[in-house]
């Protein structure tokens, strides 16, 4: 059981690896996390100056994504009890269960939406 699991956060490991890096240099955005952690961060390289103008790009890249069958969100903070609010981001998180391909696709997704929103 113990080595099953190893085997497990191995894969996991690489397939964050993997994402990360495929995300890497997307013209507009910049990779927010550890490219180990199968959670991290999608935030404008310049922000717009305005939070919820910032929100709508982010936004515009979340709903042009999900209409190509690829799954994000924003990030949700609690803007008023903030003590310090992070900037607008689109929450990532990868799982065991996808495959190569699949995150290779989504990257992809990803890459040719925020150009077509963002430039």
């Amino acid at each position: 059981m113990y080595f099953f699991h190893l085997g497990i956060f191995a894969v996991l490991k690489e397939k964050c690896r993997q994402i990360h890096k495929a995300l890497q240099g997307i013209s507009g955005l910049k990779v927010v996390g550890e490219s180990l952690s199968p959670a991290f961060h999608l935030q404008l390289e310049e922000s717009t100056g305005s939070r919820e103008q910032d929100v709508r790009l982010l936004q515009e890249i979340v709903d042009q994504c999900m209409n190509r069958s690829i799954a994000l969100t924003q990030a949700r903070y609690l803007e008023k009890e903030e003590k310090c609010l992070p900037p607008p981001s689109i929450r990532v998180v990868v799982t065991v269960e996808q495959t190569a391909e699949e995150l290779e696709r989504a990257a992809s997704t990803i890459k040719e939406v925020a150009q077509a929103v963002l430039l």
